[in-house]
């Protein structure tokens, strides 16, 4: 074992990864009682586009004679995307962990496996699963699995408005499935001396104030903490890029992390947070549309159909006598005849999601990497159980969480209030906006569909888009072909009982007055499709 320091270890993982593009460095430090623990805690992480790529990791496992069990998953990973070799040692022993970042093949959501030996033997296995805040679609929260002494600290992290707005929590669980340690991700790098939570957090461990140079200058990635039986304990981790010469000390390591870091806090908040708007602070909208949104899912499919589109079609027959096979068509085609707009493979932000629909077929046809965004509860656990990625939470109240590709709002755009403020926001945060906005031209503006709706006119929309920056380079009004699926609502409607369900009720009344002159109302009413870079 006398070889095992964390200079030797460094050189060992410098030999393969020093020459390779797409590495980060990375190192923790763990905050326990009465003391702050500094010393022989570090990652390397490679990126890749390509399996190739993560052959030099292959090569550190076998100069590290990792078990064969951590070897054959390093070798068989699915898509992977980052792979990262850690150490932490304990009175002198280290404890190796191997990182694997990949996707899943089906719906490219992201998944995290880690596996950690002791020299010489066996491996044990865990995985990560990442949750945006509030809650897992199960309905944990963060705070619900921390030690007691650490949960008044650790839940006043969790309302820092920034990761309230924009980030989340891992949950590292072991084989059998238990949960070890709650990971809060803080992506914008923040001084953790700077978090209140941290604070509090610190006073409790009793961590000397002679001590506090060392822990509270850090630029912060996440802080973790333990879960069940134990000393209480929390870890901050620091990451950065490497610049330069690889390094062959802990301590040039720390310095270079830390630099790194700090220059990342600063160019997040220049191109981040400063171009931001001020936060629309609505009251009692979220909790509105979520009730609104909710309601049950096996009637809600007797009205959408299977796929669970809930948008209108696009029909390519005229006449409003539309079978249900010509709407799940229509659906479907409303959908794809947005492909020549979507960059293929691209990273896709599908804000009001709704249940799904749109999103599975983007990451099944394009191999779009996509993230759906809903308000409603109901919609967020079923999405999830589809196994796609998802968040629930406010349009107007959360962030995007980094850059897209494109960000989509298909017929969502009316229920925000605050138009201006989020077209800009997407703004900062998406390379093009697609959209189809439903638009009031024949009223003046008004909310509408329930008082959910908050409508203007299509001079209006057009306004609110170049006003937040965008450049339009299409323009078309869809309601023609989309009309069709008014009438095949309103049919199905009426073989469903009517009941307590509002935004049922709401939907049946709407479909009954357009069917009294569907044509007019159309005309008077389009339905803008929109993409802007």
């Amino acid at each position: 074992m006398e070889a095992w320091t964390a200079k030797w270890l460094l050189g060992q993982l410098g030999a393969e990864l020093g020459a390779c593009t797409g590495v980060d460095l990375e190192f923790s430090l763990r905050l326990t009682q009465g003391r702050v623990e500094d010393q022989g805690r570090f990652c390397c992480w490679l990126s890749g586009d390509e399996p190739v790529a993560f052959a030099p990791m292959a090569r550190v496992l076998e100069r590290l004679a990792a078990p064969e069990s951590v070897r054959a998953a390093q070798r068989e990973a699915v898509l992977p995307v980052r792979q990262g070799l850690a150490v932490a040692f304990t009175e002198g022993v280290p404890e190796l962990r191997l990182y694997l970042h990949g996707r899943d093949p089906a719906t490219l959501a992201d998944h995290y496996r880690a596996w950690r030996w002791l020299p010489g033997g066996e491996a044990r296995r865990s995985r990560y699963a990442f949750h945006f805040l509030p809650e897992t679609p199960s309905g944990l929260r963060p705070s619900d699995l921390i030690q007691d002494a650490l949960r008044p600290g650790f839940e006043r992290l969790v309302q820092e408005e920034r990761l309230q707005q924009g980030s989340g929590f891992w949950l590292r669980e072991g084989s059998d499935g238990s949960v070890e340690q709650v990971d809060l991700a803080f992506p914008w790098c923040p001084i953790a001396g700077t978090l209140e939570g941290l604070r509090e957090l610190a006073r409790v461990l009793a961590v000397p104030a002679r001590d506090d140079s060392r822990w509270s200058e850090l630029p912060i990635r996440h802080v973790a903490a333990r879960v069940g039986e134990g000393a209480p304990q929390v870890t901050l981790y620091s990451a950065a890029s490497l610049e330069g010469a690889w390094p062959t000390s802990e301590a040039a390591l720390q310095a270079r992390v830390r630099e790194g870091a700090l220059g990342g806090h600063r160019d997040v908040e220049e191109t981040v947070y400063r171009r931001l708007p001020a936060l629309s602070r609505t009251q009692g909208e979220p909790t509105g549309l979520d009730a609104f949104y909710g309601g049950d899912l096996e009637t809600w499919r007797a009205v959408l159909g299977p796929e669970m589109h809930y948008h209108a079609g696009l029909f390519d027959t005229p006449g409003l006598d539309a079978s249900d096979a010509a709407m799940d068509e229509a659906l479907r085609r409303a959908v794809s005849a947005l492909y020549p707009f979507i960059p293929a493979g691209g990273r896709i932000h599908d804000v009001g999601c709704g249940w799904g629909g749109p999103l599975a077929m983007w990451i099944r046809e394009l191999g779009c990497r996509s993230l759906g965004l809903t308000i409603s509860r109901n919609q967020f656990q079923y999405v999830a159980g589809l196994g796609l990625p998802v968040r629930w939470g406010d349009a107007e109240q959360t962030l995007p969480p980094g850059h897209f590709d494109c960000a989509i709002l298909l017929e969502s755009l009316s229920h925000i209030r605050d138009k201006a403020r989020l077209l800009r926001v997407l703004r900062v945060f998406a390379g093009r906006l697609v959209m189809r906005v439903n638009c009031q031209d024949g009223s003046p503006a008004s909310s509408a569909f329930g008082g959910t709706m908050h409508m203007v006119s299509s001079g209006r929309l057009r306004e609110l888009v170049e006003g937040a920056g965008w450049k339009i380079r299409h323009w078309r009004d869809c309601r023609r072909e989309a009309l069709p699926s008014v009438a095949v609502w309103h049919r199905r409607l009426q073989s469903v009982p009517v009941g307590e369900d509002r935004h049922l009720e709401t939907l049946r009344a709407w479909c009954e007055r357009v069917m009294t002159a569907p044509e007019a109302w159309g005309e008077l009413n389009p339905l803008i499709e929109v993409v802007a870079d």
